[in-house]
């Protein structure tokens, strides 16, 4: 399989077209979506989706995500009880999560009767699907791959919804780094997704809203996490530059950068030595510590929160949060 694979002739065109844009500085941070790739063959060093998972089981109690699925299990009563009644659950970007995220509400709301699992993989929507339905027979899912920030989801059902958006996937949108419109751009992201669910809609989107830049950099420092986002260079030599020698996925190292006026965390790939490459018939040329922005991680307060849900047009109901405030759960009013 190997072999075959060393073949490969093809290559994704939106990958292709946001790796040239990426390298030649064109977007910036727009790199999340091709992290979570999956190994094709024994021995492939492409194993992003492998690593999250890694990560996600050792990163111990401050790892944000394990702070979300307490305040769900604290507060679901709650939640529910703000938004009730409700019959659907759309449950965007689901990730593998449904078990300990989703239930706990699914539960609290005892009304549930259908649950849509989007998710731009689709093997994790449909893994979501499953989930819910084994554990609720009474419930009819319906797995969807679509980008919940574009119009026209095929959902199930558009009445009586309530929306889940889990794990801070809001706030890694699109950006120049320090960049003055944080909040405005909060406010697309809020317009962007709303569009797909009708006036009122109650929507939970959890976020981090850590300010502390020793105690991020100590949650982001860990291995585990250097390694899952360095590893999609490989990705890029995978998909994209497996005929361009000139490219190295090994010639790099993770690195970050906090900037607190725009609630903006960076996650950054480094060069580690100048190298060389073609892509649309154009010399790509990296130096010694070029620093590219992978994605960004925004960690809006509360306050900045609800300042971009009124620019969004949107009623800011409620927040659910952690015991030390690093994790919030944002109820609005769609």
């Amino acid at each position: 399989m190997q072999l075959q694979h060393l073949k490969q002739t093809a290559r994704p065109a939106a990958f292709y077209s946001d790796t040239y844009d990426w390298f030649r500085r064109k977007r910036w941070a727009h790199m999340e979506k091709y992290q979570y790739l999956e190994p094709l063959y024994d021995g492939d060093p492409v194993q992003g989706a492998v690593l999250w998972r890694k990560w996600e089981k050792i990163s111990g109690p401050t790892n944000m995500l394990k702070k979300q699925q307490g305040i769900i299990q604290n507060y679901c009563d709650e939640m529910a009880a703000l938004s009730a009644p409700r019959g659907t659950i759309v449950d965007l970007g689901c990730g593998t999560a449904a078990l300990r995220n989703t239930a706990p509400l699914i539960e609290s709301y005892k009304t549930i009767k259908r649950y849509n699992a989007v998710d731009l993989n689709a093997a994790y929507a449909g893994s979501c699907k499953k989930d819910i339905e084994s554990l609720f027979p009474g419930i009819n899912g319906l797995a969807v791959c679509h980008d919940f920030m574009t119009p026209s989801m095929p959902l199930s059902h558009r009445d009586d919804i309530a929306v889940l958006f889990m794990g801070g996937t809001i706030g890694n949108f699109e950006a120049r780094p320090e960049t003055p419109d944080a909040i405005d751009l909060m406010a697309r992201q809020i317009t962007h997704f709303a569009q797909n669910f009708p006036r009122g809609t109650i929507a939970f989107i959890g976020l981090e809203a850590t300010q502390d830049r020793q105690l991020l950099y100590q949650d982001y420092i860990h291995p585990a996490h250097q390694e899952f986002e360095i590893a999609m260079m490989h990705g890029i030599k995978r998909e994209v530059l497996f005929d361009q020698p000139g490219f190295d996925p090994d010639a790099w190292r993770y690195a970050m950068a906090w900037f607190p006026k725009s609630y903006q965390f960076c996650h950054i790939a480094q060069a580690l030595e100048d190298q060389s490459f073609y892509m649309f018939d154009e010399k790509i040329e990296i130096r010694t510590g070029d620093n590219f922005v992978i994605d960004n991680s925004f960690k809006f307060p509360v306050e900045a929160m609800q300042e971009a849900v009124q620019k969004a047009g949107k009623e800011y109901l409620k927040a659910f949060s952690d015991e030390d405030g690093r994790m919030v759960i944002h109820a609005i009013r769609l």
